[in-house]
């Protein structure tokens, strides 16, 4: 399980810092965020997709391991971000 926030809006980080392979990640927008959350490769930002409102959240599974560190985190408001609980692979 982990966390992760966005400083500067429009400035797309990874999920996660170091390789992480897992079977499965729930990511969840936090609570607290005003605006929308986007997840995607290294192309998202807040035209790639619908993104997650405040407490959304988006299963992901996998028949083989991936990595979290290919998914990225765009988000419309500085410093808000979203919560994620995996399964390792």
């Amino acid at each position: 399980a982990g966390e992760k926030t966005i400083t500067s809006a429009g400035t797309r980080e990874t999920l996660v810092a170091t390789a992480t392979y897992v079977r499965a990640v729930v990511v969840i927008a936090k609570n607290g965020n005003t605006n929308q959350v986007y997840l995607g490769d290294e192309t998202v930002d807040n035209t790639v997709n619908d993104g997650l409102d405040s407490g959304d959240s988006l299963p992901l599974n996998a028949d083989v391991a991936f990595d979290l560190a290919t998914i990225y985190v765009d988000v419309d408001t500085s410093g808000e971000g979203v919560d994620y609980y995996y399964v390792l692979g």
